[in-house]
């Protein structure tokens, strides 16, 4: 069943089903990245992130790792993982 959503211009359709799967998905993908800097102790980039999990992308010719980034602000938030200042990378 689509519920309605309300944006600033207007309603958007979307199932609980997308809802779910998204939560999911998000999930999975914070679980990866969990295990990548446990078995990385010294830390780990955003860069490295998404070379190691295959998820670098690509916006006309220039890497944009913005879905690794964001994923890495998610876990931050929730105080799963920190940054070493030192060395700007990722640890538990």
């Amino acid at each position: 069943k689509a519920n309605m959503k309300t944006t600033k211009s207007r309603e958007l359709k979307i199932s609980s089903v997308a809802v779910e799967s998204a939560k999911t998905g998000l999930n999975l993908l914070k679980g990866a990245i969990l295990e990548v800097i446990h078995a990385n102790p010294e830390g780990v980039s955003n860069t490295e992130l998404a070379r190691l999990l295959n998820l670098e992308s690509d916006f006309n010719g220039n890497q944009r790792n913005y879905l690794t980034y964001s994923l890495l602000g998610l876990l931050l938030k929730e105080n799963k993982i920190h940054r070493d200042e030192r060395t700007k990378k990722f640890i538990i």
